[in-house]
């Protein structure tokens, strides 16, 4: 008898919208909004996909920094898409766009220079198989990078199993059609980046 397959954590019509809230509001979350932000500030892309992209908060951020690239928002949430799209046509942010899908189905047949994601990798069931997968939708020389909390290597730490640990993020180093993963922390968040071989 075959087990369960793994499944992804996926957010319905009221925990999207907790989620929400719980992004523009909780000190934790502008603070890691913050991080990204100046991040992705250093990179030079004419397209970015963020996978598990949540109510496209930051993708909103992201899209009137680079008003020229062409923005994706990907999340297997229809609740998280609909409250995206809202946001994108409220704020009439013409570069950007959302669709439903997830680490292992990108509906979009386009090679992005940078794909993000933040608070998702987690979540992730076939972490390793998604990052292969996710290769393919790279351009030449684009960038994967992975946002998370840092979780201790001894302890739970604040966000629990929310969180991603350096010994972890290091153990993603063999992918193939990507470079080993350089990682980097910083005030409690991490970041892994792994570049199309």
């Amino acid at each position: 008898m075959r087990g369960k397959e793994p499944k992804d954590e996926s957010f319905g019509f009221f925990t999207s919208r907790l989620y929400r809230l719980f992004s523009n509001t909780f000190p934790s979350m502008k603070s890691f909004y913050s991080f990204i932000i100046s991040d992705i500030a250093n990179y030079r892309f004419s397209s970015m996909l963020d996978i598990g992209c949540g109510p496209g908060i930051l993708d909103a951020k992201i899209a009137r920094m680079f008003p020229k690239a062409k923005i994706c928002g990907i999340d297997p949430s229809k609740d998280m898409i609909k409250q995206a799209s809202a946001l994108a046509k409220r704020e009439g942010i013409g570069n950007l766009e959302f669709a439903i899908g997830k680490n292992t189905e990108i509906p979009l047949d386009f090679k992005f220079d940078l794909v993000i994601t933040t608070l998702s990798f987690h979540h992730w069931a076939v972490k390793r198989d998604a990052l292969e997968y996710i290769a393919g939708h790279l351009a030449d020389g684009g960038k994967i990078a992975i946002y998370e909390f840092l979780k201790p290597e001894k302890g739970i730490g604040i966000s629990g199993s929310h969180s991603l640990s350096v010994r972890e993020a290091n153990s993603y180093s063999e992918i193939p059609r990507l470079r080993p993963a350089s990682v980097a922390t910083e005030k409690g968040f991490i970041k892994v980046v792994l570049e199309k071989a």
